[in-house]
C-alpha cells in the first residue's frame, strides 16, 4: 500500500478530470451581461404595440404609404413579444415606427380609431348636440313667434288709433258739439195744435238739415266706422293682454255687471233715433278709455318684447349656429375617424352666447346688409368672425389720433 506523501497544507492532492480537453465555464461575475430576458411583460410595450398595429392597419386601409422600417418594426415586435423574445432592441424600434405612424395618419389618432370601432360614443355625442339644437330652436320659434304676433297687434292698434283719432275730429267739426242747456227739438204742430213728428234729419242734427252741406249717409258712415273702430281696438287689446300674461279683468268694464251691457258699450245706439252729437259724445268718452288702455299694452309689449329681440333671440341663434357647427364638424370627424369622445365644447356654447349677446347690445350689424339674426348665428357658426370683429376694434382703439394709422408710441414714464 503506497502512502500518499504530505503535502505542505496537509491535505491530499486532487483527483484531476477525466478528460483534460474540456473547458470549464467560469462562473458568472458581478454586471455580466447574461442571456437577453423578454420585455413583453411591460404593460407599457404591449399597449404601444397594439397602438401601433391599429395605426399600420388604418394607413394600409386609406392606402398612406409607409416605410418599409416602420412596417417590420412593428411586425418584429409582435413576432418577437409571440414568441416571448421582445428585446430592447425591438423595443426602440416599437417606438420609432409608433412616432412616424402618428405623423403620417395625423389628425387621425389612436384615440379616434377606437372611438370609431365602438361609435356608441359617437352616437350619444351627435345626438346631445342635436338635442340642443331643437330645444335652441324650438325657444327661437317660440320667442319669434310671440315677438311676430304682439308687434303685428300692437300696430294694428297703432293703426287704428290713428284712424278713429282722425274720425273723431272729423266728426266732431262735422256735428259740433252737444248742446247740453237747449232743449230737444220739438217738431212743428200740426191743426190740432200736437206737435207734429220730428223727421229723422231733426232727431239726429236738431235743424232740418245736415250741417256743412253733408248728407246723414256720409255722416252716419263716418260715425258707424269710428265705432267699429273703437271695438276693433278693443279687441287688439284683449287679445294684447295675454302676450303681457294678464289675465285680469278690463279696467273700463270692472264696473259693469251686466256682461251684455259691457259688450254693447262700443256700439251705436239701436235705431239711432238719438241726436247724433250726443251719440258721438258718449262713443268718444268710450274710445278714449279704450285708447288708453290700449296704448298702455302695446307701449308694455314694446319694451318687453323690444328686449327679448335684442337681448335673447341673438343669442339663442348664437347657440343654434353653435349647435350647427358642431353636429357638421361631428359628422365629418365620423367620416373622416377623427373623432374623440368626451369633448362637449361647452366652451364653444359660451364664446357663442357672448357673441350673441354682444351682437344685440352693439348693434353691430349696421355696418353689413345682413339681419343682427343672421350675423347671430353665423357668430355662432364661425367663431373666428367674433374674434376677428374684437380683433378690429382692438386696433382701432390702439391708434394714436391724427398719426395717419400709425400705432401710439408707448407712454414714458
Amino acid at each position: 500500500m503506497n502512502s500518499t506523501p504530505n503535502q505542505p497544507d496537509g491535505g491530499q492532492t486532487p483527483t484531476p478530470p477525466a478528460n483534460t480537453d474540456a473547458v470549464v465555464v467560469p462562473p458568472t461575475q458581478p454586471g455580466a451581461a447574461g442571456p437577453p430576458s423578454s420585455l413583453l411583460s411591460v404593460p407599457y410595450l404591449t399597449e404601444t404595440l397594439e397602438e401601433a398595429e391599429l395605426l399600420l392597419g388604418y394607413a394600409a386601409e386609406v392606402g398612406i404609404a409607409v416605410d418599409a422600417t416602420v412596417r417590420d418594426g412593428v411586425f418584429k415586435a409582435r413576432i418577437a413579444g409571440a414568441a416571448g423574445g421582445l428585446t430592447q432592441q425591438h423595443a426602440a424600434d416599437l417606438l420609432t415606427s409608433l412616432t412616424t405612424l402618428a405623423a403620417k395618419v395625423k389628425p387621425v389618432t389612436v384615440e379616434s380609431l377606437r372611438t370609431y370601432a365602438t361609435p356608441r360614443d359617437a352616437r350619444e355625442a351627435i345626438h346631445f348636440y342635436g338635442k340642443v339644437a331643437i330645444w335652441v330652436g324650438c325657444m327661437i320659434v317660440l320667442f319669434s313667434l310671440v315677438t311676430f304676433v304682439s308687434t303685428s297687434v300692437a300696430d294694428r292698434i297703432k293703426a287704428d288709433v290713428t284712424t278713429a283719432n282722425a274720425l273723431a275730429a272729423k266728426l266732431r267739426a262735422e256735428l259740433g258739439p252737444w248742446p247740453d242747456s237747449s232743449p230737444a227739438p220739438v217738431g212743428v204742430k200740426d191743426g190740432a195744435g200736437q206737435p207734429a213728428p220730428l223727421s229723422e234729419n231733426e232727431k239726429w242734427f236738431g235743424t232740418p238739415e245736415p250741417p256743412h252741406g253733408l248728407t246723414a249717409v256720409e255722416i252716419i258712415t263716418d260715425l258707424q266706422q269710428f265705432t267699429a273702430t273703437t271695438r276693433e281696438i278693443d279687441g287688439y287689446a284683449r287679445r294684447l293682454k295675454h302676450f303681457l300674461l294678464d289675465f285680469g279683468p278690463l279696467p273700463y268694464s270692472a264696473n259693469r255687471t251686466n256682461d251684455h251691457r259691457a259688450r254693447r258699450m262700443f256700439e251705436l245706439t239701436p235705431g239711432l233715433d238719438v241726436r247724433l252729437a250726443g251719440e258721438l259724445r258718449d262713443r268718444v268718452e268710450e274710445y278714449q278709455t279704450v285708447r288708453g288702455f290700449a296704448n298702455n299694452l302695446k307701449e308694455r309689449v314694446t319694451v318687453y318684447y323690444g328686449a327679448i329681440a335684442t337681448c335673447i333671440l341673438p343669442v339663442l341663434y348664437a347657440l343654434l349656429g353653435a349647435g350647427a357647427y358642431l353636429l357638421r364638424l361631428h359628422e365629418d370627424q365620423v367620416a373622416n375617424r377623427t373623432f374623440v369622445a368626451g369633448n362637449r365644447h361647452i366652451a364653444r356654447f359660451l364664446i357663442a352666447g357672448i357673441g350673441g349677446l354682444v351682437v344685440g347690445l352693439f348693434n353691430v350689424s349696421q355696418a353689413v346688409t345682413i339681419s343682427p339674426f343672421a350675423l347671430a348665428f353665423l357668430v355662432g357658426y364661425a367663431v373666428d368672425v367674433f374674434y376677428t370683429f374684437l380683433e378690429g376694434l382692438l386696433q382701432m382703439f390702439k391708434r394714436a389720433p391724427g398719426s395717419g394709422g400709425a400705432p401710439a408710441p408707448p407712454p414714458t414714464r
